[in-house]
């Protein structure tokens, strides 16, 4: 499950179309995903349509939640229950607040019995301001009936003083260095190229005048793909240096065996 708030932040986007260059890469091609638009909780600020880039990324496996959140919550549930029906685990990259993660869970209980969730629902967390922008009672209902793992801060260097949310190290997933995006969009592998314009084109159309916001790196051409260190986490990703060219390398400049 791939979770996206894209709300109000762009940086969500970019996550989009780097767990898209992932999902096309021969090491995931047997992986099953399903993914959430709109996957937010009480923060106030514009949501961010990504509908396109969503179907360049995710073709048909993934939900519209701003546009449906109840039916997105079935469709979740009716997915997700025969995973655990047969034994299966259920890793959540929690990339938004877990509002949804909260209801989905409600329903499946109806289901599937709660020993079975609590230990094979596992949900995946990198951001402290994703769970204060949470219901705090959806909050606490998921970390109570499934496996939660907060782990550390995607924006953060490794050993920075802050963003150190535990024993779980993660990489820095995002640099000021305007040279990732246009590798990106100037790319040889084909459909990385295709979902990071897409991805710049969304951004650029809800601001023209550029990202306004200088804690974003994408105010500075930069990108900002944080919300992928769950992924890295989840599937214990190996990347060349442990850094954003080994993520490039890998992924975005690489001419993959295509997994689809």
């Amino acid at each position: 499950m791939a979770q996206f708030d894209s709300k109000p932040d762009p940086d969500d986007l970019h996550a989009q179309a780097a767990l898209g260059c992932m999902l096309i890469h021969k090491d995931y091609a047997g992986v099953n995903y399903y993914a959430v638009a709109g996957a937010y909780g009480i923060q106030k600020g514009p949501f961010l349509d990504s509908d396109t880039l969503f179907d360049m990324a995710f073709g048909d496996h993934w939900t519209d939640a701003d546009d449906d959140w109840i039916g997105s919550v079935t469709g979740i549930a009716e997915r997700v229950i025969p995973v655990l029906e047969n034994g299966g685990k259920v890793w959540v990259q929690e990339a938004g607040q877990s509002n949804i993660t909260a209801d989905w869970i409600f329903e499946i209980l109806k289901t599937v019995p709660a020993a079975t969730v609590k230990a094979n629902v596992i949900v995946v967390q990198h951001s402290q301001w994703n769970e204060k922008q949470t219901a705090k009672a959806d909050l606490v209902y998921v970390k109570n009936t499934a496996t939660y793992f907060a782990i550390d801060d995607g924006n953060a260097a490794v050993g920075a003083d802050w963003g150190d949310r535990g024993p779980y190290t993660t990489l820095e997933y995002r640099s000021k260095d305007t040279k990732f995006l246009a590798q990106a969009k100037a790319s040889s592998n084909e459909k990385a190229q295709q979902l990071w314009t897409e991805a710049d084109r969304i951004i650029a159309a809800y601001y023209p005048d550029g990202y306004p916001h200088e804690w974003s790196y994408i105010h500075f051409g930069g990108v900002d793909y944080s919300d992928c260190v769950e992924n890295w986490w989840i599937l214990s990703d190996e990347i060349p240096g442990n850094d954003n060219d080994g993520f490039w390398a890998k992924y975005v400049m690489n001419e993959p065996p295509i997994a689809e």
